[in-house]
């Protein structure tokens, strides 16, 4: 799953629109392949650009460093927190829901890791 799963996991990210997050685990789920630790090291070598503040664990949260910088565009972009909590993301809430037309991108997405036969 070398390089081909993380461009993946990048091409995933750059569908979620503003104002909406998914889970480590919801990527991989996306794509059919990988898990949440799989898709979390994908990210953590993410190009300049890519949304990254969009993509959470399990709970709504980041690592602490990249939570305090993620807070700062969850307030811009309008992304619901969890009580007082800034660096918490309030999930079902914040959940991207895929339009059918992001279904069929995510789908060719996923084709690409399908080994050819």
């Amino acid at each position: 799953m070398g390089y081909e799963f993380t461009q993946a996991v990048y091409d995933v990210v750059t569908l979620v629109p503003a104002g909406t997050a998914v889970t480590y685990g919801d990527v991989a789920e996306l794509l059919g392949a990988g898990g949440p630790r799989q898709v979390g090291a994908a990210m953590s070598t993410a190009p300049a650009g890519l949304p990254w503040w969009r993509v959470v664990r399990a709970d709504g949260t980041l690592r602490e460093d990249l939570a305090e910088r993620a807070a700062g565009r969850w307030r811009a972009e309008g992304l619901p927190c969890r009580g007082g909590d800034p660096e918490r993301l309030r999930f079902p809430e914040a959940r991207w829901q895929p339009s059918e037309a992001d279904f069929e991108a995510l789908d060719a997405i996923a084709a690409r890791l399908i080994p050819k036969v």
